[in-house]
């Protein structure tokens, strides 16, 4: 692509965070590139992290080499082709906002089709929530998110425990997160029981056991619960294996159905399994997928760049069937 907008970068340093969410990787591809170390900025965020890159690979006419390089390491990757070929799926509309009259300016205004606004309680529901939220670190050393539910069930995906040979030595951190003071809390580990597992590989979710009593870090109380376009959702996720984190930005619900359910949520490789919670911190979807997406059941397969889960009542009626 000979010129780059600010809608197609975009659309590049999103994809390239969600492949490369380590510093490492962003600092190799950097150099292999010869862009200029010292003038980008390298930070624990990735999606930070490579707009910097790609800001500093248009400075010096060199997105094109940062692209092909990305395409030589994931050579299949849906987004990476698309936007190679100029086509990347249509950016996110913003909801309609009417015509300025010429009114005077009132003090104080609701910004777009419903509020934002919450109770101070509502931080303390979320904290309360993700209390149940815990990193799965499997015994290879890869890392997703998963969270306990009714039952004393740990619920995560199908891709992060997708049989009892990758679940064995698998370990359940609760409480992997900093401080307020920015200091590491104290981690409580238990051991997965791999001979517990219930899987279905087709709405990608897997349901297993921890060896020992978890009951103190509490669990998260999940039923059917409806969802639809445009209502907001927050994310409880340990983002590329890393503390425990929450995206209340950019929250929208963009498609339901299928029982799938695709937002806008920010998340990165590692927030597989993660709950997703409606505004008022009701389960709706486990996290499974990002990027480019295709609704389900779309007759003309347009793409989108998304995050995806799936609905939380395919998920219980999956683990009532296999529990049988």
């Amino acid at each position: 692509m000979t010129d780059w907008p600010l809608n197609a970068r975009n659309s590049l340093y999103r994809t390239l965070a969600n492949l490369y969410p380590m510093q490492s990787d962003a600092l190799r591809i950097s150099r292999s590139t010869a862009l200029t170390i010292g003038l980008i900025q390298f930070d624990t965020k990735a999606f930070t992290t490579w707009s910097s890159v790609v800001e500093q690979a248009k400075h010096q006419s060199k997105i094109d080499d940062v692209l092909d390089l990305a395409l030589q390491e994931y050579p299949g990757e849906d987004m990476l082709m698309a936007i190679k070929a100029g086509t990347p799926p249509p950016p996110v509309e913003a909801t309609a906002m009417g015509q300025w009259n010429g009114k005077a300016f009132q003090l104080e205004k609701i910004i777009g089709d419903k509020s934002t606004l919450v109770p101070i309680g509502y931080m303390e529901v979320g904290l309360r929530r993700s209390r149940s939220v815990v990193r799965v670190v499997r015994g290879d050393g890869a890392t997703g998110t998963g969270f306990m539910v009714d039952g004393g069930w740990l619920i995560t995906n199908h891709h992060v425990l997708p049989d009892k040979d990758t679940t064995r030595n698998g370990i359940a951190q609760f409480n992997y997160q900093r401080t307020a003071d920015g200091l590491d809390a104290q981690v409580d580990p238990y051991p997965i029981d791999p001979a517990s597992l219930l899987t279905s590989e087709a709405d990608d979710w897997s349901a297993v056991k921890i060896v020992g009593d978890a009951s103190a870090w509490g669990r998260i109380k999940w039923a059917p619960q409806p969802v639809k376009v445009g209502d907001y959702v927050n994310i409880i996720q340990h983002p590329g294996g890393t503390h425990k984190q929450i995206s209340l930005i950019a929250n929208v619900v963009a498609f339901v159905g299928g029982a799938r359910v695709q937002y806008l949520t920010d998340t990165l490789p590692g927030s597989s399994g993660a709950p997703v919670f409606d505004a008022d911190w009701n389960l709706v979807a486990l996290h499974h997928a990002g990027g480019a997406l295709t609704e389900p059941n779309s007759p003309d397969k347009r793409t989108f760049y998304r995050n995806e889960g799936v609905e939380i009542a395919r998920v219980i009626e999956g683990l009532a069937a296999a529990a049988t």
